[in-house]
């Protein structure tokens, strides 16, 4: 078969979706790392048969709902590209916001904690963005470490340091700015959730019983802690909840997405 072929048959196969025909030539483009206007500039081209049956395998992927990044291993963040795999989650654009909200807050040169790094897309990006910063990223995963790491190697990030610690059980130092997206998921949002969500790493999507369990952990150690300022991404229905947690603890403030919804906040203390 040759391009225009298999990406007509992939289209149809993939016809459920929103972009089908984009998500086939992206597939094709990953496996002959070729850009998709190099498929359609050269649409006659004949796949080879090894190339054939490795595409049907990575589309039967997607038609079974596993997302495009983890078939691809790769994921589009803040404009830069990022590997991923099956070990984090795979960054969400509304996460985009939460670093704009660091850089109101942040001076480069300034040292930040990011709690929960997954692929480590948040603290590369704050990495280029502050290059004079000093960023150390914790997680619990060592899977999601690993490809953090990659990913530290894949941007030269040398002002970036991934350390394995639940919340900051092996973090000694003190820091101008924390932050983090942890899961804030409810559990027994699991099953209502779209499916392409069950290929995700649960202890990254879901954060306990009520969901904001987790975010409540971070404010509580926070407040333990030297440092003025945390910053993090939560549920869009958590406001009410976090507002009357922090109380009179400290100041609290949100922030809302594209869509109008509540999506993280910021805490500084008063004292």
């Amino acid at each position: 078969m040759n391009i225009s072929q298999i990406v007509a048959i992939a289209t149809q196969k993939l016809r459920e979706l929103e972009s089908p025909q984009k998500e086939a030539e992206l597939i094709l483009s990953h496996i002959l790392k070729k850009d998709r206007l190099y498929l359609i500039m050269n649409s006659s081209e004949v796949i080879s048969k090894v190339n054939e049956n490795i595409f049907f395998q990575l589309l039967d992927r997607r038609v079974a709902g596993e997302p495009l990044e983890y078939i691809t291993n790769r994921v589009s963040f803040y404009s830069e590209e990022f590997f991923i795999d099956k070990g984090a989650l795979i960054p969400r654009p509304e996460t985009e916001l939460m670093i704009d909200e660091v850089l109101k807050y942040a001076k480069d040169g300034d040292s930040i904690l990011e709690i929960g790094v997954g692929s480590g897309a948040v603290s590369i990006m704050l990495s280029k963005l502050l290059k004079n910063s000093k960023i150390i990223g914790v997680d619990i995963s060592k899977d999601a470490l690993k490809i953090a790491n990659k990913n530290r190697e894949l941007h030269s990030a040398e002002n970036v340091t991934f350390v394995e610690s639940d919340l900051f059980s092996n973090i000694s130092e003190k820091f101008d700015i924390i932050v983090s997206n942890p899961p804030y998921i409810a559990d027994s949002e699991e099953s209502k959730l779209q499916k392409e969500l069950s290929f995700e790493p649960k202890n990254a999507l879901y954060g306990g019983e009520i969901g904001d369990e987790l975010l409540k952990r971070i404010v509580d150690q926070f407040f333990e802690r030297d440092e003025t300022t945390l910053i993090c991404e939560m549920g869009y229905d958590q406001r009410d909840s976090m507002r009357k947690y922090v109380g009179d603890r400290g100041e609290i403030s949100f922030y809302r997405d594209l869509a109008g919804l509540d999506r993280g906040f910021t805490l500084r203390k008063t004292s």
